[in-house]
């Protein structure tokens, strides 16, 4: 817009001024904007009654109107660049976790324009397959029978839709599994481990992509920075030969055979026990029970042959175990020797002397 000059000298002074801030920004076209309200009080001084002018202390009321307004436009941009700080700073820290291994409970589906992400479940035997999907309430909204699934990791095929064949609003939706192995139908916990990948967004929402998998951030129960760009060679070498504790021992199944000594566990008292052992994606694979009779006060020993409750091997990988006792739980931890470094599935793991157990640098306790 341009605006003559009315040889008026104050009036000229406040046309240039206008032209100058319109130089700078422009308002938005459906917005009233401090632009707009100097435009009015232009105009209004062009069309004052020359035999009635407009007072002086009139004239400075508006001004300083048009001054609150500006600090006020002000404001709100610098909230707006506030908020846009916010969002970058909340990328920037998903993007440290980018190369790491971490693991995540994953129990949602994302519908975003009709497309679904995000469903997800591991087996450790061939099982047949059922997934309860639900909305906010918890009331299941479709029941998915997904048929006869093969050992290792599957991907929840959903096509958005309800029971009725509704297309479901775009949202985040809750998903429960449950699978039959031959001994009933029971649910599964539906924990992804693995490195970080990438970031995706759905929803607005940004999430973790962890073996093709959307992981919320805020789900995640363990971080791991362990791989070779994150640790280096000399810093794992510095343990060889050192004695080191942990509570985290972990068992390596290769060729069927489970390395090392037997599992051993120590109990405050003699009193029955049960031993759990579970395999990477925290699934239940054994279960072994030792009476009163045959346990004692002190150290104890469990024999584990690699075979799954099913009667069949489990696959070779990495597992570990827990010991669950009738007033509490048995201490699984140890402190050996460091005499080699392991690489499993990209990550290094320490090696103890006498049990043949593999230790994580993040499941150490103590350096001595």
């Amino acid at each position: 817009m341009t605006i003559r000059s009315t040889g008026n000298t104050s009036l000229d002074t406040i046309t240039s001024l206008y032209q100058s801030n319109s130089n700078e920004e422009t308002a938005k076209a459906d917005d009233l904007g401090k632009d707009d309200f100097l435009t009015m009080l232009v105009a209004q001084l062009q069309n004052q009654d020359p035999l009635n002018p407009m007072e002086g202390t009139d004239f400075s009321a508006q001004l300083a109107q048009f001054s609150s307004l500006e600090q006020l436009m002000n404001l709100n941009d610098s909230m707006d660049s506030l908020a846009s700080s916010f969002s970058n700073e909340s990328e920037r820290d998903l993007l440290e976790y980018m190369g790491k291994q971490v693991s995540g409970k994953v129990d949602s589906m994302q519908v975003e324009n009709g497309t679904v992400s995000g469903g997800f479940f591991s087996l450790s035997e061939n099982a047949d397959v059922i997934v309860n999907v639900m909305d906010d309430s918890g009331q299941t909204i479709k029941t998915l029978y997904q048929g006869t699934k093969s050992t290792g990791a599957h991907l929840v095929n959903w096509d958005g839709t309800d029971t009725n064949g509704n297309a479901m609003a775009d949202g985040t939706y809750k998903y429960a599994v449950l699978a039959n192995t031959g001994y009933g139908y029971q649910e599964l916990p539906t924990t992804v481990s693995g490195k970080v990948e990438g970031i995706a967004y759905s929803n607005e929402k940004p999430y973790l992509v962890v073996q093709g998998v959307l992981v919320d951030p805020k789900s995640l129960t363990s971080v791991v920075d362990i791989d070779d760009e994150n640790m280096s060679a000399e810093s794992v070498l510095s343990y060889i030969g050192n004695t080191i504790s942990t509570d985290q021992p972990i068992l390596s199944v290769e060729n069927g055979l489970v390395s090392g000594s037997d599992l051993s566990f120590d109990l405050e008292q003699q009193e029955a026990a049960t031993i759990k052992i579970y395999d990477a994606w925290d699934i239940l694979v054994q279960t072994i029970s030792i009476d009163e009779i045959s346990a004692v006060q002190g150290e104890n020993t469990v024999n584990w042959n690699a075979i799954g409750d099913n009667g069949y091997a489990v696959e070779d990988g990495l597992y570990y175990y827990t010991v669950e006792t009738g007033s509490g739980t048995g201490s699984i931890s140890v402190s050996e020797e460091v005499t080699g470094i392991s690489y499993e599935n990209g990550s290094q793991y320490l090696v103890l002397k006498d049990s043949g157990r593999l230790v994580s640098i993040s499941g150490i306790t103590a350096v001595n």
